[in-house]
């Protein structure tokens, strides 16, 4: 019934189609596009042809609307017909092609176009189409006597032929008669048809043999060297070097020594247009083939530098650079300047492009090369800083961009920012918030050299701040920005600069000249942005004297009509009241320090308060401006309240007000809480809106918005904690009661934060224990069997078992038997009750009730123990009285208890794997807590007892695990050297598990004493035995993760040995070398950074899948592939992504994302890995990423294309699906540096991914990764503004 009534449908459009009436033709073929379109529509055999004939004949009607439609219909047709017609409508097109008629041969182009664009690559049409559409082609542009239009037309068709179908010309036979065809327009009279035939050479040399390839390179290059004399032609050539680099920098690179030299050489020819072709060129070079270039980048600079100040119309008299009478000029000049800013112009002046173009050749370099970076800061940023004042605005934002970049490579590879010692990092731990130490930078480091150049750099920049122009100012704040963000500082005594451009800037009146309004709104708003990164980075102290020239701008901008600039300043002017009064937390003390508000700022207090007051007030600001002016004003109360005693009365009932609006209450939360932690504002002024507030916040403790009870948890805990001692019973009673339902595992952020609450409530009002108990006790005996408590859910349930004891220490026993009471249920033989975790949570809980009633202790003690000595405990309670023993044995010595340790030695030997090994946990925290009575039993036992001793040095690296300086030091360090010979007896151990325990402790006994265990570690790191090899190695692992400095010297001159096991012939040791090259890139950095170079080989060299290591195993009728490389590439990439985390300045990049490459197409888990690690390189190396993205396609192609087999198990399904997340994860950060221009393969990928099943996800991972973006933006939104 359907195929009747398409039949009827098509012969009733045939018939329109043929009408005299234009409309008519017109609407048949928009109804036919609708039905085509429709998926459930087919074609008859018989209607088919018809139809395609009939199209084709409107494609001449003399009514272009009707042609264009005609086109238009091609798209959708030829998915539905068949191959036979297919090529019908490919021949037809072409032969309209190669007619004279323009408007025919026109039209026809773009529905050759369309028809391609729709044809599926790698299909049998594909290829049909290509036999069948290229020869023609090529005839057309081999023909003299084609017409130049129809040369052009044949030129657009055949590069996107090339582009979508490239990959098929080596199975037709063409690829070698399309390079020669090509290469002969090269020579052609008309630039725009060699333009063409350079971006259709671009897309053949992807796709090209290597023969044919270096034929057309040899051509190139000898068109090169036989040019001079031909200007055109001689840019010709330069431009195809330039593609051909873009599109097959593999094999382009080989040629590079043959091209390059000659494309510098004719930078000297008085042609700018040339040079800038030849400088777009050197670019691309630059930007392609890396390595490669390495040998021309000085002399690249050079000329970078030389063509950044050609500018043979206009003599500024810089010759040299360094004369300062120059610099300063005259004001009558410096107006001149301004008056002539942007407005230079001449017909025939080229040499602005030939700047720009080397403004980009150097950004190139810089972004490509940050192991050149220090020379950088020598060679190339004087020149940029001299060339700010460039007349020609376009190649003067062009510099600024440029000199941007070199600020943002500087952040991401200038190396360690603020290396501090160790007075200064426990100065900072105390100080909450604190400015940064001092940094350790060395005279030659990029950021030293970059503090040296800063005098002159705000100088140059501030005239150019002054101009009319507003792009440029944009730029210069971005540039600013940036600054102050590299050097953590850096304006201290230039700032004041740039104040009047501040000024001036903020004062613009944007509602005046509508032209500009979006153009002064950025200016606004990027110099609110350079204000509160000035502010955030530097001292407060810096700004004191100048408060009268910042304040003003920053409240005038408040007030803008512009919400997006209301909102920037109302950032800026938390930044500001924090230089207005500084505040200093010490965290040992649990106190702020601050000084009197210096007089100058106090007029500016209350200015302040208004406007932020009326902005508060404002019933339909925008939702972003009155959550941060409610947050600015909780800034400005909580730094200077004592100041505004007289506006508290007003502003804090107004803040009540906002708790009743759902839209604004967050915000009002959050600022009240800063208000009751604020050290400034007294108690008998805030008092009674606190108290009215506490049982309104705690109701949202039932609203679904998970920020909004965050921050009411916060402020309840803070509010009880100062005002506890005047709230009322009734309101402990309500609050407990709307805290019950945050006591469960559901959401464990919010558990610690209201198992905080109510240890508040319990110090601040004692006799609230008994509603505890009935209402809370019973919820936290719940919660105890739960294996997710841990972190600070676990600390926070601590505290609250303290505070009950304290409190009323007659509840122990119950409390105890509470406790225990989950371990005495029933379980299934060989199980245990609960999970580890949750036992491990009981124990602890036990522990601190002991510490917490000393009575107690030993009663609860000498019960444990008769518990693992009665025969019929059941394995559960045995297992928690063992653990138990060990947590208390471990805060407090047990050896009063003389049988102790034979109670627990006797558990070795039981049955339940479980119980041995709680039974070694609890001998070896019970040693920590003793180490005189108890190591020398452990070590006797090791000795004596070879059955229990893998349970033994479980035990001791409990010991070494607890051990530190302050608690019993002197007595382990009395029985080290017996310990290292013990463990060393051990380290040859056939068992693994032995073996890394050994490892661990002799890493960890190493720490107590290097200057002693360090060399006796690298005496052993060339044994004959792959064990203790393996064993030192990773023992010297455990060296890295103490975070003290005071052995770091000893350690650095022995990286390079021990890491040289990565070479070493054992698979394993290999591994365990990977391994501690990982944690020592992790936790200490800087040790290993100068040795990269020797490292980096060895790494990279484990990363390949080696044959070697693969075998089959059969398994019945099955055979599996096992490759026993495959963990020793997982180490070797999870150690590049911590590399590039930690060391990436002293990471080449070309040649690690060669490694990534190589990684994207080996097993599904280290794909994982190096999505993973294309997410990271995407955000620190975009420049470098940009330049790969062609290569990825097809590893990432394949990923998102796998089929699994019809008998894949769940297990696995799921595992791809993670595994295609992944890759669209990676993609979603890669499509921003995505170019349709540099990278077609890469756009063409991602618009294919856009259109099929992925495609939601892809959008997601989009959002996600623009959110990453504005991650500091939103911080600065939600953030609580802390007092720092």
């Amino acid at each position: 019934m359907v195929a009747n009534t398409s039949a009827y449908l098509v012969a009733s459009l045939l018939e329109k189609m043929g009408s005299e009436d234009n409309d008519f033709r017109f609407m048949a073929l928009n109804d036919l596009i609708t039905e085509l379109q429709s998926p459930t529509f087919s074609l008859e055999e018989s209607t088919e042809k018809k139809v395609v004939d009939k199209v084709l004949l409107l494609m001449k009607d003399k009514n272009g609307e009707v042609q264009n439609q005609a086109v238009k219909c091609l798209g959708s047709l030829v998915k539905k017909v068949q191959e036979s017609q297919l090529q019908q409508i490919v021949d037809n097109l072409c032969a309209f092609v190669s007619q004279d008629k323009e408007d025919l041969r026109e039209i026809a182009s773009i529905g050759l176009k369309t028809v391609i664009v729709q044809v599926p690559t790698n299909s049998v049409v594909a290829v049909n189409v290509c036999k069948r559409l290229v020869p023609r082609l090529l005839a057309t542009l081999e023909n003299p006597n084609s017409s130049y239009d129809a040369q052009m037309d044949s030129l657009d068709i055949l590069s996107e032929v090339l582009l979508r179908f490239g990959n098929i010309f080596a199975t037709i036979g063409l690829q070698k008669q399309t390079a020669n065809t090509l290469f002969a327009l090269l020579s052609h009279a008309r630039p725009a048809l060699r333009k063409r035939a350079t971006t259709a050479i671009g897309h053949l040399v992807a796709h090209m043999p290597d023969d044919i390839f270096e034929d057309l390179l040899k051509k190139i290059l000898n068109g090169l060297e036989t040019s001079k004399n031909s200007p055109d032609r001689l840019r010709t050539y330069i431009q195809v070097t330039g593609t051909i680099s873009r599109s097959n920098a593999p094999r382009f690179g080989k040629f590079l020594p043959g091209v390059a030299p000659s494309v510098i050489k004719y930078t000297d020819l008085d042609d700018d247009e040339l040079r800038e072709n030849a400088l777009q060129a050197l670019e691309a070079f630059v930007l392609r083939c890396p390595g490669e270039i390495t040998p021309y980048i000085d002399t690249i600079i050079e000329l970078g530098l030389k063509f950044l100040r050609y500018d043979p119309n206009y003599d500024d008299g810089e010759d040299d650079e360094d004369d300062e009478d120059e610099e300063m000029g005259s004001d009558n000049e410096d107006e001149e300047d301004e008056d002539d800013d942007g407005e230079y112009s001449d017909d025939d002046d080229m040499s602005w492009k030939v700047r720009r173009t080397s403004a980009k050749l150097l950004a190139a370099i810089i972004g490509t090369r940050q192991d050149l970076l220090g020379q950088l800061y020598s060679t190339i940023a004087p020149t940029l800083i001299n060339r700010f004042k460039e007349r020609e605005e376009t190649v003067r934002l062009e510099i600024l961009q440029t000199f941007i970049t070199l600020l943002r490579q500087t952040n991401t590879y200038g190396g360690a920012e603020y290396e501090t010692d160790a007075t200064l990092e426990s100065l900072h731990k105390k100080r909450k918030g604190s400015r940064p130490g001092t940094p350790i930078e060395t005279d030659q480091s990029p950021k030293a050299l970059l503090r040296g150049q800063i005098p002159r750099l705000t100088k140059n920049l501030a005239k150019q701040m002054a101009s009319k122009s507003v792009q440029t100012r944009v730029f210069g704040y971005i540039l600013l920005k940036e600054l102050v963000t590299v050097l953590k500082g850096g304006l201290e005594t230039n700032y004041m600069l740039f104040v009047p451009s501040i000024k001036q800037s903020l004062s613009t009146a944007s509602q005046s000249d509508h032209h500009h309004l979006g153009t002064n709104s950025n200016l606004k708003i990027e110099a609110l942005g350079f204000l509160r990164s000035l502010f955030r980075t530097h001292a407060p102290e810096v700004f004191q004297r100048h408060l009268d020239q910042l304040c003003p701008p920053v409240i005038s901008a408040i007030q803008d009509k512009f919400y997006k600039i209301s909102s920037e300043a109302l950032v800026c002017c938390m930044e500001l009241i924090k230089v207005v009064r500084h505040m200093d937390f010490d965290e040992d003390a649990q106190k702020y320090s601050f000084e009197a508000l210096h007089a100058e700022a106090k007029p500016y207090i209350l200015q302040i308060y208004q406007v932020i007051l009326q902005r508060v007030s404002t019933a339909d600001a925008d939702q972003e401006v009155k959550e941060r002016s409610i947050l600015c004003l909780g800034v400005l109360l909580s730094r200077v309240g004592d100041e505004l005693k007289a506006e508290l009365a007003t502003c804090l009932p107004l803040l009540l007000e906002k708790l009743q609006n759902e839209l604004t209450r967050l915000m009002a939360v959050k600022t009240l809480s800063q208000i009751v932690e604020s050290p400034v504002c007294a108690e008998a002024d805030i008092k009674e809106p606190i108290l009215q507030a506490i049982p309104e916040v705690a109701s949202l403790l039932r609203k679904s918005n998970r920020p909004l009870k965050i921050a009411s948890l916060h402020f309840l805990d803070v509010s009880i904690r100062r005002f506890g001692k005047v709230l009322s019973v009734q309101t402990y009673d309500e609050l407990l009661n709307d805290l019950k339902p945050l006591i469960t595992e559901e959401d464990l952020h919010l558990l610690p934060l209201g198992l905080t609450s109510v240890v508040s409530i319990l110090h601040a009002n004692p006799s609230s224990v008994n509603i505890v108990k009935q209402g809370i006790l019973p919820l936290v005996f719940k919660l105890i069997r739960s294996p997710l408590i841990q972190g600070q859910a676990l600390e926070s349930l601590l505290a609250l078992f303290a505070a009950l004891v304290r409190t009323n220490d007659k509840e122990f026993p119950v409390l105890v038997s509470s406790l225990v009471e989950p371990a005495s249920a029933p379980s299934p033989e060989g199980q245990l009750a609960l999970s580890k975790q949750a036992f491990s949570t009981i124990a602890q809980c036990i522990a601190v009730l002991c510490l917490n009633s000393q009575k107690n202790l030993e009663m609860t003690v000498a019960e444990f123990v008769r518990k693992i000595e009665e025969p019929r405990t059941s394995d559960s309670l045995k297992y928690l009285s063992l653990i138990t023993l060990g947590e208390i044995g471990r805060r407090v010595s047990l050896s009063n208890h003389a049988t102790l340790h034979t109670s627990i030695l006797a558990m070795f030997n039981v049955h339940s794997e479980e119980v041995r090994s709680a039974a070694a946990f609890a001998i070896g925290n019970v040693s920590a807590g003793n180490v005189g009575v108890y190591v020398p039993i452990i070590i006797q036992e090791i000795q004596k007892d070879p059955k229990k001793r893998y349970l033994l040095l479980h035990a001791l690296k409990e010991v070494i695990t607890r051990y530190t300086q302050k608690q019993g030091g002197q007595e382990l360090e009395a029985h080290a050297s017996q310990i290292w010979a013990l463990l060393f007896d051990n380290c040859e151990s056939q068992e693994e598990g032995t073996r890394n325990v050994v490892a661990e402790c002799l890493g960890k006994l190493t720490l107590t004493n290097p200057y002693k265990f360090l060399p006796e570690l690298q005496s052993r790191l060339r044994s004959d035995s792959p064990q203790i090899r393996g064993t030192v190695v990773s023992a010297f692992k455990y060296t890295f993760t103490d975070n003290a400095r005071s052995y770091d010297e000893l350690l650095r001159p022995l990286i390079v040995e021990f890491l040289s096991l990565m070479k070493d012939k054992d698979l394993n040791v290999r591994r365990l070398s990977l391994s501690t090259l990982d944690s020592a890139a992790h936790n200490k950095p800087y040790l290993i950074r100068d040795v990269l170079g020797q490292l980096l080989p060895l790494l990279y060299q484990e990363t390949n899948v080696v044959e070697e290591l693969i075998h089959i195993v059969e398994m019945g009728p099955f055979k599996h592939r096992v490759d026993d490389g495959i963990e020793i590439r997982k180490s070797a990439f999870e150690c590049m992504y911590t590399l590039l985390e930690k060391c990436r300045d002293r990471v080449e990049i070309f040649a690690f994302i060669d490694r990534i490459l190589v990684g994207l197409i080996d097993q599904p888990d280290i794909k994982m890995l190096c999505h993973l690690t294309l997410v990271r390189l995407s955000i620190v190396s975009p420049t470098a990423v940009a330049q790969r993205l062609d290569d990825m396609v097809e590893p990432l192609h394949a990923t998102l294309s796998f089929k699994m087999k019809p008998t894949a198990v769940k297990q696995e399904l799921e595992k791809n699906q993670e595994l295609v997340r992944s890759a669209l994860r990676a993609i979603a950060f890669l499509s921003k540096l995505a170019d349709a221009t540099l990278t077609p393969k890469f756009a063409a990928f991602l618009n294919e991914v856009r259109a099929g099943p992925n495609a939601y996800d892809l959008n997601q991972y989009i959002a996600e990764s623009e959110s990453r973006d504005d991650l500091y933006n939103s911080n600065l939104k939600l953030d609580s503004m802390d007092l720092s």
